[in-house]
């Protein structure tokens, strides 16, 4: 049977609401909110959903996601019209949201990895993890200024990705860079006044590729944790590249390389 949600005064949908609100609360709560029926969907799939919520007019719609959480002993909740509104994040919502358990102390795991320093934007951030759940990268470690992955826009752009990164928040990115360094890592830093990108030594078997911020890129200290520091050029009148875009290049491009194209 699927428990009926219809005041905004009821505890869960309170709580529900405040994951929307900032980081602090998802990790308070450990849980975050994924919205829609693509993202519900991913998170069944990788069985991170806590509970489904399914707009009242959308249950036959959502039939099937329902069946899937109510198989992985997911608890359904319909909710009344305002009740998904107030939890809705979205300009156009779809009626379904998935409550997800949030990462905490995840271990940095795999060989291929990506840093990022200060990425401020939460679409860059979710399209980072995107292109690196297409490429096969395997973790991603932030620094404290980076944007929530699991923050509503972020979560979106990742388009399922962040079920499967793992993101691994570090209180001193130089520090943790350092480490990885020593265990045998290349640590690829983009720096204007690094060497070409394209003519480049081959890079060892373990990497780390680190984006800095929009504005600022690399932070001094992080950036001299680099192995590798390298300049993708811009023979174009733009000043720079967006930042998920010059990550987008050099992940591929050290996979093609792996691949050996």
């Amino acid at each position: 049977m699927i428990e009926s949600i219809s005041s905004l005064q009821n505890p869960q949908v309170k709580l529900w609401r405040s994951l929307n609100r900032s980081r602090a609360e998802r990790v308070k709560n450990g849980l975050f909110l994924a919205e829609g029926e693509h993202m519900a969907g991913e998170a069944l799939k990788e069985k991170n959903a806590r509970a489904l919520l399914i707009h009242e007019r959308a249950r036959d719609r959502y039939a099937a996601l329902a069946g899937q959480a109510s198989a992985q002993g997911v608890l359904s909740y319909t909710c009344a019209d305002h009740v998904m509104a107030a939890l809705s994040d979205t300009k156009t919502p779809q009626g379904v949201i998935a409550v997800c358990g949030y990462p905490q102390n995840e271990p940095i795991r795999g060989d291929w990895l990506v840093a990022l320093d200060g990425v401020q934007d939460p679409g860059n951030v979710g399209t980072v993890i995107r292109t690196m759940d297409a490429a096969g990268y395997t973790c991603l470690l932030m620094d404290d200024k980076t944007a929530d992955p699991y923050a509503p826009k972020a979560l979106r752009a990742t388009m399922g990705g962040a079920f499967r990164i793992p993101c691994v928040r570090c209180t001193d990115l130089a520090a943790c860079l350092r480490e990885l360094a020593q265990d045998g890592y290349e640590i690829v830093a983009g720096d204007l006044r690094g060497d070409d990108f394209f003519h480049r030594r081959k890079a060892r078997e373990k990497l780390c590729i680190v984006i800095g911020s929009e504005g600022q890129g690399i932070s001094p200290a992080v950036l001299q944790e680099a192995t590798l520091r390298l300049k993708i050029p811009i023979p174009g009148q733009a000043e720079s590249l967006n930042a998920a875009v010059a990550g987008a290049i050099m992940m591929y491009d050290f996979l093609r390389e792996r691949m050996g194209y």
